[in-house]
């Protein structure tokens, strides 16, 4: 099945735009809506070190770029019930963080020399995730998370009067009072508390790379100095990593402007 294009219009390609007030649908004047709050915005630093190999029978002549994205395969707040009074200030967590580095590296690998003495080369790639985790402390919060909340358990019975066995050092008139023991009853509550989560915002890298068993080549050439391959390399990083901290909580906000029923036409 094929599709013509269709023609170009006549259009110069623009068109007016006019800013409308915008106009709440909602009929009370301080709406209660649910939204993300954050609790607080953090910075993490977190050092890595990997030893990269690179595939069997490739010989690395030199690292041409590598390209770096960074991923959060977890990102929990653990944090215990607020108490009454305390100010988001105060508040302490703790923060368990995991993730993985994405690194795309390309590289010159399997160097020949060519009879006028230039090297050639084949471009290659290599893609590894390196991972970090780590805990964290925030010290201070922005606005406190809602919760947890416990769960609970309660028993309860109910009374029988039963007469005593027969056989006993019982009065005739005696009789067993108490919980009948042949029912099980149960209150519980259940809280479905809110997961803080996270959000990145940043994250910064700085790296110091190097070979580990980096060899010469070519030594009887009198064209090639200084140049060598290598199959493993070492990396140091630091990671920065900017995040918020969010939780849906409900918030009570201003309303503006008339209601939207008042502007019907």
């Amino acid at each position: 099945m094929s599709v013509n294009p269709f023609r170009r219009t006549t259009s110069a390609n623009k068109c007016d735009a006019e800013n409308v007030m915008p106009h709440p649908i909602s009929k009370y004047a301080d709406p209660i809506i649910k939204v993300p709050v954050l609790l607080q915005e953090v910075s993490l630093q977190i050092p890595m070190h990997a030893e990269i190999e690179f595939p069997e029978g490739e010989e690395v002549l030199e690292i041409k770029t590598i390209k770096k994205r960074t991923y959060l395969t977890q990102c929990r707040l653990l944090n215990r019930a607020v108490h009454k009074g305390v100010r988001p200030c105060d508040y302490k967590a703790k923060l368990f963080i995991s993730g993985f580095v994405r690194k795309n590296i390309q590289y010159a690998a399997n160097p020949s020399v060519d009879d006028a003495g230039e090297i050639l080369s084949t471009l290659r790639s290599l893609t590894v995730e390196v991972p970090f985790d780590c805990v964290a402390e925030v010290d201070g919060f922005l606005n406190l998370p809602v919760g947890p909340y416990t769960d609970f358990r309660d028993e309860f019975g109910y009374l029988i009067s039963q007469q005593l066995p027969n056989g006993r050092d019982f009065a005739r008139k005696d009789r067993l009072e108490g919980t009948d023991l042949s029912q099980f009853h149960q209150t519980s509550t259940e809280y479905f508390n809110e997961l803080p989560f996270c959000e990145l915002v940043r994250a910064d890298i700085i790296e110091f790379d190097e070979s580990l068993n980096r060899n010469p080549f070519a030594e009887d050439n009198e064209f090639v100095v200084g140049e060598g391959t290598f199959t493993r390399m070492s990396e140091k990083m630091v990671l920065d990593l900017r995040l918020k901290l969010l939780q849906l909580q409900q918030v009570r906000v201003n309303s503006i402007g008339a209601h939207y029923d008042d502007h019907k036409e």
